[in-house]
């Protein structure tokens, strides 16, 4: 009994090597004094295998798991909870040594006899719940790790309270994979809660408190906040060293973690020892057979590959793969991390040969995770998953840019990829709203009203100053976020059914006509050893016979920016200077059109002989670039040479047959002439439904940085709307305008749900670029509340009726939506039944370009809201020539031809009478 005792309170307080002696000595006791087939006895085989097991000292823990089990089993039976614990024990011994399928088997009879004797309600369940989450983070599946962690750290939360080191626990777990994913935002909330409750329930020299200690400095240090993460590690360190020893596994991870800080830095002969010290702790504790040590493998040969010493990063790196692929398989992400790391390490000694196939493994192991963990993920974090996980394509790229003897297979790989990554979350959460808005199920629809309520709430939060925001801002983002998380689970087995059935070269060739090729523009940060800040610009041409795609390089991006600076700042003179042809006299002795033409096209005409149309997808800067208009000479621009359709990604190629099918207009709906300044009684007067709405309000100081506080009217659009409405009544289609009061944000909203085939707003548009946060001042609003917007689709959106009231700083009006429609709201809206939108309107096509995802902006909102294609301008465009063009596009569609067609011919005849700034800003997006 004394012998017990002393047993657990060595356990209690840490002290795990003196609770191992004691604990022999309770084993030989209770076996003589009880025998082998004694509960008690069983207990202590148990409680001592769990010491040797927190100790890494696993060969001595199985054995002795094994015989508590078997006793367990023989006086209990195969039911008992008495049972399961031994289970769950096991399968944690199995998780640690790498042992994964074993450990599932052992988890999933575990939790199945904890959840029907003891209840979903009970700690010990929770417990189970919250193991088994491990297991699948090193088994690589998030998806399913993340579903147990919240299931465990909601019971622990209920059962418990938000004070217990068990519920601190699953915020610690919780953190860890938020950090593995990429979401450091949330990650590092959940650490600092968890360090809080530990401090206060367990004190400051607890192991479970250093080891919060240790994960959130290892968010810092991936964050790039050095300073903030040393300390941590020396004191997690120096508590481990205190209560464990320097030979706990926890300890040697430690090390490894402060070792990275300091090769991250550049000091590494601070760092090497202590990746040497922490490799011999686990392989002594552990032994080689393990993920540690492959970890510590890694670690090492990370360090000298940063020295330049490749001869001695190559062993580890081939030791590490080995043990890895005997124990684990190969469709693990660490496993694809081993690979990447050989793929680099080859890359940097110029073998690539013997890099590429590793790039290859690699990117196909990424590919699969991605697709079977992306559709489980609100659209937050999908753009930071994708952050976290896209640098593949870069690195393809780069690879594929450097080595010219480069396999088809790569190239046919990354290709396929880039079809993949090109607006992957734009396309997943429309498949998740579509599927949402299709599901019959009650509660589903109920779950969706109350997101698309909270988003609402946000979206006229977001539009106040910081200081003017409800005090639960936070916790109401938290809230919005969890809600569309359970949305994106309802419709998860559509959209990776979607995933499966991707998009690859063959689809795209079966689109594609005899004379027609693609054209996939890319971006990338070039890889040359290392990281670099140059930016390529390169592009998949693909043709409809060809075996696999042409990868053609470019320029470098500050090619191009120079180009558009030389072009001019002013609008007018910019397009001028970039959409002519002919020499000019300037130090080049070519214009800027001609230099931007030799820069992004010309590379590509020998691979399109005998091509008449092409489809392409931008990148990047070259988002900003009418492409139509682009000058080959001083006669000749390439609309004139090929029939161009851009599309957002070039995979949308495969639904060419129904844009071939296309009918006549059915129906349209035009807002235009809105009346932008209006009293505070028009604008209660505007709201003559008498129905509630959801006022999204925009605050601007007295001045704006300007002297015109107000948006002017365009009474040019007024003949616009009347042109294009008295020509679908002549062609007697349904035709219905709002102008001035009425062309209002309401009525645009009111279109939610039920919208109609063709929409034409013609009013002002906007973008504000991206806040410069270096020169915000705390505490202090400067200008425009969208205008320091982070979020790209509060700075962009249309002018309606009466928003000049709300943009000149006055008190908006309650109850009345105050005109400003931005592209987070737009993007809110169901427009699933509109096939064309048309934004008559000043720089729609506009928005922060950000990576695979391309422009955020209205083109993206109108997008989201299920929109099929888009009309939209690169520059401000002057009303009277907007009007003709429209008016001609819609004369072609309805005598016709398709929509691309149309718009085509209607800007070749614009050509025949204007320069391209009347014309050419305009682009057909699908």
């Amino acid at each position: 009994m004394e012998l017990n005792d002393s047993f657990h309170n060595c356990f209690n307080n840490g002290d795990y090597k003196k609770a191992a002696a004691i604990g022999e000595k309770v084993i030989i006791a209770a076996k003589k004094e009880l025998g082998e087939n004694d509960p008690e006895y069983a207990g202590s085989l148990n409680n001592l295998a769990l010491v040797y097991r927190i100790l890494g000292q696993y060969k001595k823990a199985e054995p002795l798991f094994i015989r508590s089990m078997n006793i367990t089993k023989k006086i209990f039976g195969e039911d008992d909870p008495e049972y399961a614990r031994c289970l769950i024990n096991f399968a944690d011994l199995y998780t640690e040594t790498g042992q994964f399928a074993k450990a599932e088997t052992f988890f999933i009879r575990g939790n199945e006899i904890r959840k029907k004797e003891l209840g979903e309600n009970d700690p010990a369940y929770a417990e189970s719940l919250n193991n088994f989450g491990l297991l699948y983070i090193e088994m690589g599946e998030y998806a399913k790790a993340e579903l147990l962690y919240i299931q465990a750290m909601d019971i622990r939360k209920r059962i418990l309270g938000e004070d217990d080191p068990q519920y601190a626990g699953s915020l610690a777990n919780l953190s860890d994979l938020y950090q593995i994913m990429g979401q450091t935002e949330k990650a590092e909330r959940l650490a600092l809660q968890a360090i809080e409750i530990r401090k206060k329930t367990l004190g400051e020299d607890d192991p479970d408190y250093a080891s919060s200690l240790n994960n959130l400095a290892s968010l810092y240090n991936i964050t790039g906040r050095y300073e903030k993460a040393e300390p941590l590690f020396i004191q997690a360190l120096n508590i481990w060293k205190k209560t464990l020893g320097e030979e706990y596994p926890d300890y040697a991870n430690c090390l490894s973690n402060l070792a990275i800080l300091y090769c991250d830095l550049g000091q590494y002969a601070k760092a090497e020892p202590l990746l040497i010290q922490s490799m011999e702790i686990i392989k002594m504790s552990m032994g080689k057979d393990n993920p540690a040590y492959v970890m510590c493998l890694q670690n090492l040969g990370a360090l000298y590959v940063r020295m330049n010493q490749y001869a001695k990063a190559e062993p580890l790196y081939l030791q590490a793969k080995e043990i890895y692929k005997a124990s684990w398989g190969e469709n693990n992400p660490d496993y694809a991390m081993i690979l990447d790391n050989l793929a680099g390490l080859y890359n940097n000694m110029g073998q690539y040969a013997k890099a590429e196939p590793f790039y290859l493994m690699n990117s196909k192991i990424v590919f699969e995770n991605i697709k079977k963990d992306f559709t489980i993920l609100s659209g937050k974090e999908k753009g930071h998953y994708l952050n976290n996980n896209v640098s593949i394509l870069e690195t393809n790229n780069s690879f594929i840019y450097k080595y010219r003897s480069v396999s088809s297979s790569l190239v046919k790989n990354n290709f396929n990829q880039q079809l993949f990554f090109k607006y992957l979350t734009l396309a997943d959460t429309r498949n998740m709203l579509a599927s949402i808005q299709q599901n019959p199920d009650t509660a589903v629809q109920r779950l969706f009203t109350n997101w698309q309520a909270a988003k609402r709430f946000l979206a006229k939060q977001y539009a106040l100053p910081a200081a003017d925001r409800a005090a639960d801002m936070k916790k109401i983002e938290i809230q919005t976020e969890d809600l569309e998380k359970e949305l994106t689970r309802k419709s998860a087995p559509f959209r990776r059914q979607q995933m499966a059935m991707s998009t690859s070269l063959t689809d795209v060739q079966k689109g594609l006509q005899k004379d027609e090729a693609s054209i996939e523009f890319v971006s990338f940060n070039l890889y040359n050893n290392e990281w670099s800040d140059t930016v390529i610009y390169a592009a998949y041409i693909l043709n409809k016979y060809d075996s696999l795609p042409v990868f053609v390089s470019l320029c470098e991006e500050n090619q191009l920016q120079q180009l558009f600076d030389k072009a001019g700042k002013n609008t007018a003179s910019m397009v001028s200077s970039l959409y002519r042809g002919g020499e000019v006299r300037n130090t080049s002795g070519v214009s800027p059109g001609i230099s931007l033409y030799k820069l992004v096209w010309r590379p590509l005409e020998p691979y399109l002989k005998g091509v008449k149309k092409i489809s392409y997808s931008p990148a990047g800067k070259l988002n900003s670039i009418a492409f139509h208009a682009l000058p080959i000479n001083d006669t000749t621009v390439l609309m004139d040479k090929y029939q161009l359709q851009q599309y957002t990604s070039t995979r949308q190629v495969v639904l060419h047959s129904a844009e071939n099918q296309t009918t006549k207009p059915g129906n349209i709906i035009l807002f235009g002439n809105a009346m932008f300044t209006m009293d505070s009684l028009q604008l209660t007067k505007q709201n003559q439904n008498g129905k509630e709405n959801s006022s999204i309000v925009i605050y601007t100081p007295q001045k704006r940085g300007g002297d015109d506080k107000a948006w002017k009217d365009l009474p040019g659009t007024a003949e616009e709307v009347k042109t294009v409405k008295q020509l679908f009544d002549e062609n007697k289609i349904n035709a219905k305008s709002f102008v001035q009061s009425e062309a209002s944000e309401e009525n645009l909203k009111a279109l939610n749900g039920h919208s109609p085939q063709i929409l034409h707003i013609a009013t002002h548009g906007f973008f504000l670029p991206e806040p410069d946060k270096k020169k915000r001042v705390k505490g202090f609003n400067q200008g425009n509340t969208y205008a320091l917007a982070d979020d790209p689709l509060l700075r962009s959106g249309i002018l309606l009726a009466g928003c000049n009231y709300a943009w000149s700083g006055k008190t908006p009006v309650e109850g009345v939506e105050d005109g400003i429609a931005t592209a987070y709201e737009i993007s809110q809206m169901n427009l699933s039944n509109t096939e064309l939108v048309v934004l008559s309107a000043c720089e729609t096509a506009l928005g922060d370009v950000k990576g695979s995802e391309g422009v955020f902006g209205l083109q993206r909102a109108f997008k989201m809201a299920g929109v099929k294609k888009m009309i939209v301008s690169l520059w401000q465009v002057p009303d009277k020539e907007t009007a003709e063009l429209m008016t001609s596009f819609y004369s072609y569609w309805m005598k016709g031809k398709s929509i691309s067609q149309s718009f085509t011919q209607a800007q070749a005849d614009m050509r025949k009478k204007y320069a391209p700034f009347y014309w050419a800003a305009f682009v057909l997006v699908e």
